[in-house]
């Protein structure tokens, strides 16, 4: 049997120990406190916090300088326990919406100026018919996704400007890029209705309703949206905000 670089073995073993140390601590780290309690080289901490900060497995505070696991870590293993402990499970209402509309059901949480998907279903037929296969990890820009404008939804108007101008920088296409007055128009009309929708404003055949999940103060938030096709998405908008708001009910 072939057997891995011991480079790799030792990468793969720092991983899974260091999400061991935040389940046993269960409190933001920094990378100083990786270092002095795991004892590994300050380079190497730094490379591998940001590789999972990146990836999303990890948060990162700016003002605390500190990571803590996102629920992203949590889903990992969720299928595992999830028909037997855990109703509330956020893996387990992703699958149970895509049953019951045969819609794309996506889960998602801010990764920069992006909107990271950090748990999609889609059936194979939606993929084809539409030309919109999402996969877990996929981003998409946070001011015109319906699941990104949710998050940004729960920023103070500062840091929306802040972010949004960045957000604009990035886009090449002017025609992609937002308004500072069209964007907190649509912030407050989120907030009053709680939920976001849109068609057309990132894949032009298909549109998205999302709405925000209760989240711990130490998670990032998260938004869950339902996707089709422009017109059934209009037709059944309703409907879908019904099943959104009845499967995030035992969170609040």
């Amino acid at each position: 049997m072939a057997t891995l670089p011991d480079a790799n073995v030792k990468s793969a073993t720092r991983v899974l120990e260091l999400l061991e140390f935040f389940a046993e601590h269960r409190r933001p780290m920094s990378t100083a406190d990786v270092v002095n309690e795991l004892g590994y080289p300050q380079s190497s901490s730094t490379v591998l916090l940001q590789t999972l900060m990146r990836l999303r497995y990890l948060d990162y505070d700016r003002k605390s300088r500190k990571y803590f696991p996102t629920v992203r870590v949590a889903l990992l293993g969720s299928w595992i326990t999830e028909n037997l402990y855990s109703e509330r499970s956020l893996s387990k209402i992703v699958n149970d919406l895509h049953a019951r509309t045969s819609a794309t059901v996506i889960l998602g949480l801010q990764n920069d100026i992006y909107v990271q998907y950090i748990n999609v279903c889609q059936t194979p037929q939606r993929r084809s018919q539409l030309k919109w296969y999402l996969k877990p990890g996929s981003l998409r820009p946070l001011a015109r996704a319906s699941v990104g404008k949710m998050v940004l939804s729960r920023k103070p108007d500062a840091e929306l400007i802040y972010l949004l101008r960045r957000i604009n920088a990035s886009e090449t296409r002017p025609e992609n890029r937002v308004s500072e007055a069209d964007l907190l128009e649509e912030m407050d009309r989120i907030r009053e209705t709680g939920y976001s929708l849109t068609t057309g404003t990132v894949n032009p055949q298909a549109g998205v309703v999302a709405c925000l999940i209760p989240s711990h103060p130490q998670q990032p938030v998260m938004a869950l949206g339902i996707g089709a096709e422009n017109d059934e998405l209009l037709r059944n908008k309703d409907r879908y905000l019904q099943l959104l708001r009845e499967a995030l009910e035992p969170f609040r």
